[in-house]
């Protein structure tokens, strides 16, 4: 059997919280996390009720298993719960579109993605009737994750 996903490929929790700031600074005093810089990226975005330009803030622990904490964005899947706990589960893959069939397929719903030139690109947010999220990322926006960790590391 063909697998959607690969385990080696799972790269990040995500978490939704509602101060990006705030949360690097709780984390880093309970179990010295270490942070990139929050970064901003303005893009637009498939969601169930149509196509938004979203700005998503975010950043990522230094230290692994790597933690991503997203800024809340009302209405949208980036929502915080009044109890934070993980968002989402985020795997690099080597072909957007066809991983994003296949885990419809499985049983996860498209929730959200990225759209460039009116296509699924960049992410793409697939939903399980459970409840459990899963991100896939094009593997070639960061081919070498180390490297692009240290790229976003404040000086």
């Amino acid at each position: 059997m063909t697998h959607p996903l690969h385990a080696a490929d799972l790269y990040h929790t995500g978490i939704v919280v509602d101060d990006v700031a705030a949360w690097k600074a709780r984390m880093t005093e309970a179990a010295g996390y270490r942070w990139t810089e929050t970064m901003s990226a303005e893009l637009p975005v498939r969601l169930s009720d149509g196509d938004r330009l979203l700005n998503l803030r975010y950043t990522y622990s230094l230290d692994a298993p790597h933690i991503e904490l997203v800024q809340a964005i009302p209405g949208t899947p980036w929502t915080a719960g009044a109890h934070i706990a993980t968002h989402h589960l985020g795997y690099f893959c080597d072909d957007l579109a066809t991983t994003s069939k296949r885990l419809a397929a499985a049983g996860f719903a498209l929730e959200a993605c990225a759209v460039v030139d009116g296509e699924p690109s960049v992410f793409a947010y697939h939903l399980a009737p459970s409840g459990i999220r899963i991100e896939i990322v094009d593997r070639t926006r960061i081919p070498d994750f180390a490297a692009y960790l240290r790229s976003k590391t404040p000086r």
